[in-house]
């Protein structure tokens, strides 16, 4: 709506001129959607570390991240509740 173009103008047109040059754009899209490739590229991660599953489990997560990480992932991650659930199953 109304502020996510906001957002989007305060970005390609800082100085408020009314403009947006070509170049601007085309930096303002490279960040967006390197955005959203790092996302999936993220969840890609996920699928590997949980050996393709849809889920992880925090025994996984523990093993192949360090102990920061992997707690911080456990502490926020949603119970995964698909049909091939398990028990401490995580939603990545």
């Amino acid at each position: 709506g109304e502020a996510e173009f906001a957002r989007i103008m305060s970005i390609v047109d800082p100085n408020r001129l009314g403009v947006i040059t070509f170049q601007g754009f085309i930096d303002f899209m490279s960040r967006e959607t390197a955005d959203t490739d790092t996302a999936d590229q993220v969840m890609a991660s996920f699928k590997v570390l949980a050996g393709d599953k849809n889920y992880i489990l925090a025994d996984e997560l523990r093993r192949e991240l360090p102990p920061d990480q992997a707690e911080y992932c456990i502490a926020r991650m949603t119970p995964y509740t698909g049909p091939d659930a398990v028990p401490g199953a995580l939603d990545y």
